[in-house]
């Protein structure tokens, strides 16, 4: 599988698609953390942006944000993830 994985991130830096491939994938397992209900944005320039329904959910990720952070780059192997903003969407 790390084959395959090498493959396609040289396959997608000649086009370009590295950073948004790389987006999409934390976004992915931004929505797929199992200990707070959340919804990704966006992730740019090591800020991932994620959405919540309340300000009590804002504040409990708030204090879970360090851990939310290395469960990320845990997944995606290097630390990208640098940053969170949470936005309230109510």
């Amino acid at each position: 599988m790390d084959k395959l994985d090498k493959i396609l991130r040289e396959s997608l830096a000649k086009k370009g698609f590295a950073g948004t491939a790389e987006s999409a994938q934390i976004c992915f397992y931004a929505g797929k953390w199992e200990k707070m209900r959340l919804t990704p944005i966006s992730f740019s320039r090591g800020t991932l942006k994620v959405s919540v329904m309340s300000s009590s959910e804002a504040s409990e990720l708030q204090m879970q944000s360090e851990e939310l952070l290395e469960y990320l780059n845990k997944k995606i192997g290097r630390k990208l993830v640098r940053y969170l903003r949470i936005v309230n969407s109510n």
